[in-house]
């Protein structure tokens, strides 16, 4: 685990303090949403340039049991 110093407004600073919140819990827990946050925006473009991706090969899948679709209405 790292130490890292930062500088916050003070109109950051009073807003943490008027929550009644520990300056250096607020902070860590921001972070560590942000990161989370990142992760998870990181993933889904992943997700979306590997759909992209696979698009005209799942649209021929699509194509070829289309029939198979209308076989038991």
């Amino acid at each position: 685990m790292k130490t890292i110093k930062i500088a916050l407004s003070d109109t950051d600073i009073n807003f943490i303090r008027s929550r009644r919140k520990d300056e250096e819990g607020f902070t860590k827990e921001a972070i560590e949403e942000k990161i989370a946050r990142e992760r998870r925006d990181s993933l889904q473009d992943l997700l979306k340039e590997g759909y992209q991706a696979t698009r005209e090969e799942d649209l021929s899948i699509t194509n070829d049991f289309q029939h198979a679709d209308f076989e038991n209405l």
